[in-house]
């Protein structure tokens, strides 16, 4: 057989047949569904997602430090009105009611000369001067608290005790001046009795109620006082806190676009993290300097000028007791004489300086305590006088104004202590306005830093975003 019909037979044989040399054909893969898995951000949707982050990070840090500001400079405005408008108002009362009663009992100690040479001994026209002033600024100080309508009630108790003293008091000037002839420490009976009651009124009603308004003035300040020192370091820190955050993100972002991208730096992106690390560290410092100069002026201030301005009324008190207990006598007067030795011995400790005054402030508590023991030495010589039955030079020790008299001493004592708690407020003052300077410009800063730093974020994407389309 030849090689032509060889190859003819073999092509003669099916394709699918045994023998053949064609291999079969490969079966189709099975179908394999696409995987679930999380799909991964192409370049120009994770630039998009890293700028909405950034602005979302530096939009709370605007709001954390603009919030912070403004509760921080309000709290101290609030604090700085409840001491000058209401507690300092307040003690002002309690300064003016006690001295109101101690110069209508001083009223009725000159008369006549027990000698009878008809000379007037004593000087009852300083009493009345000074009691008007009194009078004056008590309804002052009234109509100023009146519009606080957290103590309303207290107040409006105020007004009816006084209306109710006054009329005694009026009943009891008007009674003395129906004996113009009356020997001088012994005004009529029933004069006496009236400036008891109306010093029981006072003493029993009237300062009560104006100790309750102050101390509680003077202790919401106390509170107002810690309140903002402890919500300004809360603040602080966090605004600290998210400005790291922030910060920590915008370096991360600005080493990943310099990896991703081939630039060495995104200047936009660098302004912005300036921005950021600018306003973290002015706000922290801005914050905590707030916090201190709150202390200072709690510590240096309000809580000094508490001490002087209790330490006022107490002795306006003790000199009220005094000219009460000289009027009425001793028996009447019992309860007063009891009362200036109470009120005498507690105002010792609050004249002391230890704990209280600086070294710089040391020398002017102790001319306080000096003319305040000029005062009592008078006390102690007006008693001796009493109890020897010279009552005229009794009189005139306790009314005439001249130094080594009583009127002109104590008056010298309760001004120095007033120009010493006038410091002490005045320190406060001085201390809140440096908490409220501390954060001067706030919270215009971080509003406008910040709000150019979201700009320059956006900035910093514009180009890379450009390479994609």
């Amino acid at each position: 057989m030849t090689t032509s019909q060889l190859a003819s037979r073999n092509s003669a044989v099916p394709a699918g047949s045994e023998g053949g040399s064609t291999p079969p054909a490969p079966q189709p893969e099975s179908h394999r569904p696409p995987s679930r898995g999380r799909p991964r951000l192409t370049g120009a949707r994770r630039l998009g997602a890293r700028a909405v982050l950034a602005v979302l990070l530096l939009a709370a840090l605007c709001a954390t430090a603009v919030i912070g500001a403004v509760t921080v400079r309000g709290d101290t405005s609030r604090l700085r009105t409840t001491v000058s408008d209401r507690a300092a108002v307040a003690t002002q009362l309690r300064f003016a009611l006690a001295d109101l009663d101690a110069q209508h009992a001083d009223t009725l100690a000159p008369g006549m000369s027990a000698d009878g040479g008809g000379a007037v001994v004593g000087n009852q026209l300083e009493a009345l001067i000074t009691a008007q002033q009194r009078r004056a600024q008590v309804s002052d100080a009234l109509r100023r608290l009146s519009g606080d309508e957290a103590h309303s009630d207290q107040v409006r108790a105020l007004l009816d005790g006084l209306g109710h003293y006054d009329d005694l008091s009026g009943r009891a000037s008007y009674v003395d001046e129906q004996a113009p002839d009356r020997l001088a420490g012994h005004p009529p009976a029933v004069t006496v009795a009236l400036n008891a009651q109306a010093g029981a009124v006072m003493t029993q009603e009237l300062l009560p109620t104006a100790d309750r308004l102050a101390s509680d003035y003077q202790r919401q300040a106390d509170d107002e006082a810690t309140k903002m020192r402890t919500d300004t370091h809360r603040w602080a820190l966090v605004v600290g806190l998210l400005g790291l955050v922030a910060l920590l993100f915008v370096l991360w972002w600005q080493r990943e676009l310099a990896r991703d991208y081939r630039r060495l730096l995104s200047p936009p992106l660098a302004a912005a993290t300036a921005a950021v690390l600018a306003v973290c560290l002015a706000g922290v410092f801005a914050l905590t300097s707030c916090a201190s100069a709150v202390d200072a002026a709690d510590h240096q201030g309000l809580r000094p000028w508490s001490r002087l301005a209790e330490a006022s009324a107490v002795a306006t008190q003790a000199a009220a007791a005094e000219s009460r207990w000289f009027v009425q006598g001793d028996d009447l007067g019992k309860g007063d004489a009891i009362l200036f030795t109470t009120l005498t011995k507690r105002l010792d400790t609050l004249l002391s300086p230890d704990g209280y005054a600086t070294p710089a402030e040391r020398p002017a508590y102790e001319d306080v305590l000096t003319r305040y023991h000029r005062f009592r030495a008078d006390d102690t010589a007006l008693r001796r006088l009493k109890d020897a039955g010279k009552t005229d030079e009794a009189a005139v020790l306790l009314t005439t104004v001249g130094r080594g008299d009583i009127a002109f001493d104590f008056w010298d004592f309760a001004t120095t202590l007033d120009d010493l708690a006038g410091q002490q407020l005045d320190d406060f003052a001085g201390h809140t306005a440096d908490a409220r300077g501390d954060l001067g410009g706030w919270p215009a800063v971080p509003a406008g830093a910040l709000g150019a730093a979201g700009l320059l974020v956006l900035l910093a994407i514009r180009p890379r975003l450009a390479e994609y389309q």
